[in-house]
């Protein structure tokens, strides 16, 4: 039962998570394009889009762990393994600096640095990249 409902968790994390990434940088991408900055509504509804996918990707790290240690006994899944786990740590990083960030901008009442904004989401990207490849290469 505990992997059972480990994977429900991990699964569901995984498509919160994705949809709240996609969600916002896609709205984010029309307004850039138009020139316009989002409305304070709108841009208090991506920090919560944010906050989410920061929560939905801790619980895949707990389930993630649990899963590999109830079902494999360990870590010692091979080199593609670890490049999933490499992968997956760069996007809670990205994802750890973007809440801050929005959060500190949300404080200051100032819009999010560009810079910052662009590199953690780069960071994350090819974490998905990685996590993404490395989990298809390690329970192929």
């Amino acid at each position: 039962m505990i992997i059972f409902i480990s994977k429900f968790l991990h699964l569901f994390s995984l498509l919160l998570a994705g949809g709240g990434v996609i969600g916002a940088a896609v709205i984010q991408s029309i307004y850039k394009k138009e020139g316009k900055v989002p409305e304070p509504h709108l841009a208090k509804s991506f920090r919560i889009l944010a906050f989410l996918s920061l929560i939905a990707i801790i619980t895949m790290w707990v389930t993630g762990i649990l899963l590999t240690l109830v079902i494999y006994g360990g870590f010692n899944l091979g080199w593609s393994f670890h490049l999933k786990l490499l992968g997956a740590t760069l996007i809670l990083i990205g994802s750890i600096i973007i809440n801050l960030h929005l959060k500190k901008s949300a404080k200051n009442q100032s819009p999010p640095n560009q810079t910052t904004m662009k590199y953690s989401a780069s960071m994350a990207r090819i974490g998905f990249l990685f996590a993404l490849g490395g989990a298809i290469w390690t329970f192929a």
